[in-house]
């Protein structure tokens, strides 16, 4: 190392390389001594800059008030067990139908109790009279009043009228069975809709957290492109460029929490009429998980002897069986009984009777065989036999349509928990790029367009995650819909 002489003194020469690269890091202390000052004037610290919030994008209370109701999936379900309008409904069929089997009054319904009526009457009339009898005598009155009366007991029972009574009886119960199976289908098409409008809100607000992250890094991105570009090592088109992003994953954000407000109000529709949770204002679990291994073989056998729809259907088949039996009837004979009891009375002011009254007990039974009434009674039965075969057909036809959807749904299920453990992998390394690229960025070793697609992927990266997330989780509901596990026998 050479000294020379100069006119204030000596000074060293360093060779020309470790001069330039002394120049390099002199520059970037320089300027991370500003940035660090712009940003403390700003508020912010460099470590806690990515939790920090916009002040112009302040969620609303409704989104993430640590006061307001917490709305859990239990709670949820509960809530739409009382007051689903569906549920409710279905639930008043049920006791329809119980009045129409259970008891006395199920054997009325199928015919197989007496009728029993009570009648009277009364009338009075007012006559011109003139009357002229056989014994020479005459009779004449004016406004004659003549009263009559009248009142009898009748009872009319079918003894026999071809079995239809029998088969009646059987046809109530298969529908009060029915309406016992069209309410559990409806509690478990309910409870699947709450569980799958549930994992939406909590799909939609984990984004919203995605957005919001996206956003704080936009954020961070244009406070250093600001201050790289007040200290001259950067350019305004750097800083115009992060403000245009900032501005535009901002209102991303605010989109994603109108789609999470929305998601909230279609919640609110399947629970029923809820006035504590109006407005969308209540919180939510805040992870999704599923976890649940799905054996094909014992789902199959499960779809076929739990699955609602399916039983309902084979109630239609036998219904339709039922109906044969109905229709065949007709050619047997049928066997009425009845009794009477009457009293009359009449009391005139002219004519032969003055008064007058009667009253007795009369009873018999009636037979009828029908000998031809035109092949109609073939023809329904006939008719009778095609819909049985067309019930026993789309039995089978849903059947097939449920076993293929099951498998379908299942295939669903398995692909979408594979891509959740790929995208937990694609998470973690993008966080960890997105932290590297940051740091990179400040130092100014990383363009502001290049941290924007580390950004951009990380984001993306998340938001797969939660949708795979949420996909395995709707389709683990459909399939405890299909086979019957969301309820109890």
């Amino acid at each position: 190392m050479k000294t020379y002489p100069s006119q204030g003194g000596i000074y060293r020469l360093f060779p020309f390389s470790y001069h330039c690269l002394f120049l390099r890091v002199s520059r970037h202390l320089l300027f991370l001594a500003l940035l660090f000052g712009a940003m403390c004037f700003r508020g912010i610290s460099p470590d806690s800059a990515l939790a920090q919030e916009p002040s112009v994008l302040k969620p609303p209370k409704s989104v993430l008030s640590s006061s307001l109701p917490r709305l859990t999936l239990n709670d949820a379900i509960s809530i739409a067990l009382e007051q689903n309008y569906g549920v409710r409904i279905a639930r008043n069929a049920t006791l329809i139908a119980e009045n129409n089997t259970n008891g006395i009054k199920g054997l009325g319904a199928a015919g197989m109790l007496p009728t029993v009526n009570l009648t009277g009457g009364w009338n009075e009339s007012r006559d011109n009279v003139r009357q002229q009898f056989f014994n020479g005598n005459t009779q004449e009155r004016a406004g004659a009043r003549t009263d009559r009366f009248n009142t009898a007991i009748q009872l009319n029972w079918t003894l026999f009228d071809g079995l239809q009574m029998f088969a009646q009886r059987d046809r109530l119960a298969e529908l009060q069975k029915q309406s016992d199976i069209a309410l559990r289908q409806a509690v478990e098409n309910t409870i699947a809709q709450v569980m799958t409008s549930y994992t939406n809100v909590v799909e939609q607000n984990v984004l919203l957290a995605a957005q919001r992250k996206s956003m704080e890094l936009s954020r961070e991105r244009l406070t250093i492109a600001e201050a790289k570009s007040r200290i001259g090592t950067a350019s305004d088109l750097d800083a115009q460029n992060a403000r245009v992003d900032y501005n535009a994953d901002s209102a991303a954000y605010l989109r994603q929490e109108a789609v999470l407000i929305n998601s909230k109000t279609a919640l609110l529709q399947v629970l029923g009429n809820v006035q504590q949770y109006n407005d969308a204002t209540f919180t939510v679990e805040d992870s999704l998980t599923s976890n649940r291994e799905m054996a094909l073989g014992g789902l199959l056998e499960r779809l076929s002897q739990r699955n609602a729809a399916l039983r309902s259907a084979s109630v239609d088949n036998t219904l339709a069986q039922i109906a044969v039996r109905q229709a065949e009837a007709f050619h047997l004979p049928t066997l009425n009984a009845t009794a009477n009891y009457n009293f009359t009375g009449l009391d005139a002011e002219a004519g032969v009777i003055q008064t007058a009254q009667s009253n007795g007990l009369n009873f018999g039974v009636t037979a009828q065989v029908n000998i031809f009434n035109g092949l109609n009674i073939q023809r329904q039965i006939e008719n009778a036999r095609v819909s049985a075969l067309s019930a026993e057909l789309q039995f089978q036809d849903l059947e097939n349509r449920l076993k293929t959807s099951l498998l379908q749904t299942i295939r669903i299920y398995s692909n979408s928990r594979t891509l959740v453990q790929l995208e937990q992998e694609n998470t973690r390394i993008a966080k960890k790029a997105a932290q590297v690229a940051l740091e990179r960025f400040r130092l100014g070793s990383m363009s502001s367009l290049d941290l924007r697609v580390v950004q951009q992927n990380y984001v993306r990266a998340e938001s797969r995650l939660i949708t795979a997330l949420a996909d395995a989780k709707r389709a683990e509901v459909e399939i405890m819909r299909l086979v019957g596990d969301l309820t109890k026998e």
